[in-house]
């Protein structure tokens, strides 16, 4: 499971908690994305994207054993201790990284 946040986060390009909301929003258009990836995409939350210090995503994580805003917290709490940065991080940077700047 935690393989499928990760792979939702990266293949989506935003935390799998968010690729949950979407499943819910919208639960046949993520069962085609699901099937299409193989049964890879596990929309739930605990995988997160993974940035290095430009904000360039290099990556994801994902974290499972617990509630998913929990394993979200733990992801968070591991990319903070290698050194690298989260979504929420990079906020700042506004469109350049692909977010939007909150003020």
């Amino acid at each position: 499971m935690a393989f499928g946040k990760a792979y939702a986060a990266l293949a989506l390009g935003r935390s799998s908690i968010l690729v949950e909301r979407r499943a819910e929003e919208r639960p046949i258009f993520m069962r085609y994305l699901i099937a299409a990836s193989g049964e890879q995409i596990f929309p739930e939350g605990g995988g997160m994207l993974i940035r290095d210090d430009n904000a360039e995503v290099i990556g994801a994580v994902g974290v499972t054993g617990d509630t998913a805003e929990r394993d979200e917290e733990l992801a968070v709490h591991g990319i903070h201790a290698a050194g690298l940065k989260t979504d929420e991080d990079c906020r700042g940077m506004g469109r350049k990284v692909g977010l939007f700047k909150t003020t």
